[in-house]
């Protein structure tokens, strides 16, 4: 026969109770919550691409200007016509979102002003949140030494959410690199080659000694600018152009 509680014994189990209750919603809350913020900055950083992508007009924020950015060296990659007298510098990842997002507005740059500007292209893989970046640096290497790195770009870019997440993409940037025609083995000997690694993060060096750590990060001249639209691109480089 089960023994009947007394009433300081019902007391006790009742707070008891109401504690383990109150503790238990304080859990649930707390859980929620870091949910609630992680689906907060993950719908953030989706309208932020979505910006990005479709603002229309000049949205420019003031540039600023640099003292030390490097100048164009021989090694450097470069698009368009060298002798262009406006230089736009891109510190980018393959692997980057943004970067993929803002590709289609610097082949427009390149387009419209053809032997007005160049695009000097150097790299910066965000290695601590991109587990493909430095082997698709490497890759974009291996084809400009074979003369398609902007074929290789566009491709990397277009194709970003089929390799990000590969734990290991060498075979479809191999197969990319087939498909513009070129030599599958050299392109693979260059692409794994301590040259191409040594390219790449070379580029990352130069980058964190500017105190950059995002991607895409643009300069035009030796100011740095953030474009969000081909406006804004169109805006600063019709001030260069008047400039020089």
């Amino acid at each position: 026969m089960q023994k009947k509680k007394t009433l300081p014994e019902q007391n006790i189990a009742s707070g008891w109770e109401q504690n383990l209750k109150q503790q238990q919603r304080k859990e649930n809350f707390k859980k929620y919550g870091i949910w609630a913020g992680i689906l907060a900055l993950c719908f953030a950083g989706l309208a932020g691409l979505v910006v990005f992508a479709n603002q229309t007009g000049p949205t420019t924020s003031a540039p600023l200007e640099v003292s030390n950015l490097p100048a164009v060296k021989s090694a450097d990659i470069v698009l368009g016509d060298p002798k262009a007298k406006v230089t736009i510098t891109e510190y980018a990842d393959f692997q980057c979102p943004a970067c993929a997002s803002a590709n289609p507005l610097t082949n427009q740059v390149l387009s419209e002003y053809k032997g007005k500007v160049k695009l000097v292209y150097r790299f910066l893989p965000l290695r601590g949140i991109h587990k493909n970046a430095l082997i698709s640096g490497q890759a974009a290497y291996a084809a400009y030494k074979l003369g398609k790195f902007s074929e290789m770009k566009d491709l990397l870019y277009e194709n970003q959410k089929s390799w990000e997440n590969l734990g290991n993409p060498r075979d479809t940037f191999i197969g990319y690199a087939k498909d513009l025609g070129l030599k599958t083995e050299e392109f693979t000997n260059l692409m794994n080659s301590s040259e191409a690694k040594k390219a790449v993060l070379a580029g990352e060096s130069e980058a964190l000694g500017l105190g950059l750590n995002s991607t895409p990060s643009f300069f035009i001249g030796n100011k740095q600018f953030s474009p969000q639209n081909f406006d804004s691109f169109k805006q600063l480089i019709e001030e260069e152009l008047k400039d020089n």
